[in-house]
């Protein structure tokens, strides 16, 4: 049986990935999201999403099929590892579609795993300085201000929710 791989080693790769790519931090996240199980009224899968921007478009891997977070953001993880092997063999695609995925864990669990979320959002990791993590929360900001053209509201409030969870557990001011 092959050994469970963590979200964070998942993470890790996602962002070396990227890093090959030449994407910087604040031009990727990774969401989490639950998603009605087909045929099963009720039933909640949770759902790993990871969006990038690539040549101006942002693009969305999501994966909903499997029972852990951790299984689901790694399919992600290998799609996208994939795609970028593809395209250093001249293989090129116009768009992406989604798959399925899920999570659940006790409260200290949860709360180092919306800790995480909240790296995610951003789109930095939880060894990069304050500086970095402040840089790419006021790019991103700028970007999704609801006063900007194309801005929204939501995603500005869960960047800034985001940001505050981080500033919070480092102990400096937002």
């Amino acid at each position: 049986m092959p050994r469970a791989v963590e979200v964070d080693e998942t993470r890790r790769h996602i962002r070396r990935t990227f890093h090959l790519w030449k994407l910087d931090p604040s031009e990727f996240e990774i969401l989490w999201q639950e998603e009605l199980e087909p045929g099963h009224r009720g039933l909640r899968l949770p759902g790993a999403i990871v969006r990038y921007l690539r040549n101006g478009v942002w693009q969305t891997v999501a994966s909903y099929r499997f029972s852990t977070r951790a299984e689901n953001l790694r399919q992600c993880y290998l799609l996208l590892d994939r795609l970028r092997i593809a395209e250093q063999h001249g293989v090129q695609y116009a768009s992406l579609t989604s798959s399925k995925d899920l999570t659940v864990s006790d409260t200290e669990q949860a709360k180092k795993e919306e800790l995480l979320d909240a790296y995610d959002i951003l789109g930095v990791s939880p060894d990069d300085p304050i500086e970095l993590v402040r840089d790419v929360f006021r790019r991103k900001s700028q970007y999704y201000h609801p006063d900007h053209p194309g801005g929204s509201e939501e995603r500005f409030k869960r960047l800034k929710a985001a940001y505050d969870r981080i500033c919070e557990s480092r102990g400096v001011r937002a």
